[in-house]
């Protein structure tokens, strides 16, 4: 019996090592992926790709947060969903030129620009 027991807590034991280390390396790949991703699209080197994934990563993350914290009502996320968009577009756009922040950067989320007046 004590064979038994010892075997299937092994066995337990190897599976969840075994998800763990699948978990770790998906999250692996889907960072290599979203840096690839960037590359190809700015037309950029892996180490602006990897900032602008990681811009990206944090946003995200801040985002997921901020909807989960069921203490805040609707106008109070409007505006610290604002304050996150606003704080990762200006890192976007230290970060990389116009023609890149156009393919990135929502249009809803681009600074409107007035049209100059004519006389």
């Amino acid at each position: 019996m004590k064979k038994e027991m010892y075997f299937l807590c092994m066995v337990l034991i190897g599976c969840l090592c075994s998800i763990q280390s699948y978990s770790q390396d998906n999250k692996i790949k889907q960072q290599k992926e979203n840096r690839n991703y960037y590359r190809k699209a700015l037309q950029v080197d892996s180490v602006k790709a990897e900032k602008v994934s990681q811009i990206q990563a944090i946003y995200k993350a801040g985002i997921n947060q901020l909807m989960a914290d069921t203490s805040l009502n609707d106008a109070v996320k409007r505006v610290r969903i604002k304050s996150l968009m606003d704080a990762k577009n200006q890192q976007l756009r230290l970060l990389l030129s116009p023609t890149q922040q156009a393919k990135i950067i929502p249009t809803t989320e681009r600074e409107q620009v007035s049209p100059a007046k004519t006389n």
